[in-house]
């Protein structure tokens, strides 16, 4: 789990959606995610604690790196906190390098197209 996560916003009739994902660069498969109409840093944390169970990474002494943008929810003290508390290094990538955090930007994409796609069916039905 090298990579972290960042956020999308996916607008449609004033409707937001905000998509929180950790994947594992090495693997990569989505761990956990969160989608909601809001993502806070509680939210962040809960996602975060969610993936380290799942990958049974609390009991060990080689913790992940997790890389964000500087979203709101990365910069909280929330999440910072909950960084150090589980022992996991945080590093966020510099404003405006979205090209540092490639395969969420990737993965985010090919979401967003999906959607996209399936909101145009739903309008063109037969």
């Amino acid at each position: 789990m090298g990579n972290g996560g960042e956020i999308r916003i996916y607008r449609r009739r004033r409707t937001l959606f905000f998509v929180l994902s950790l994947i594992d660069v090495y693997d990569r498969s989505v761990i956990d995610d969160h989608i909601g109409l809001s993502c806070s840093g509680s939210d962040a944390v809960k996602t975060l604690q969610r993936a380290l169970f799942k990958r049974q990474l609390f009991e060990q002494t080689n913790k992940p790196v997790i890389r964000t943008d500087n979203g709101p929810q990365f910069i909280s003290h929330a999440f910072e906190a909950a960084c150090k508390r589980f022992g996991i290094e945080h590093e966020r990538i510099p404003p405006r390098t979205p090209n540092r955090n490639a395969h969420i930007e990737a993965l985010h994409r090919l979401l967003e197209e999906e959607w996209r796609l399936t909101a145009m069916k739903k309008l063109i039905k037969p």
